[in-house]
């Protein structure tokens, strides 16, 4: 695992925490949730390579198909 994920996912969460609180102050909870859940979505995305390299090593650890 390569340490710049885990600053970028940082980096990220920080992003989407200050666009949300900037968008709830101006009124605007509709385009926050929107912002959440692209943030969500993003980090999904990067994280779950990841884990389907675990599953594949996990898998040829223990022989299953």
């Amino acid at each position: 695992m390569d340490v710049s994920l885990i600053f970028f996912l940082a980096g990220l969460a920080i992003a989407v925490t200050v666009i949300n609180a900037l968008l709830k102050q101006a009124g605007r909870e509709e385009y926050s949730y929107l912002v959440l859940l692209a943030g969500l979505v993003i980090a999904l995305l990067q994280v779950l390579p990841l884990v389907l390299s675990l599953f594949n090593e996990v898998q040829s650890v223990f022989n299953l198909y």
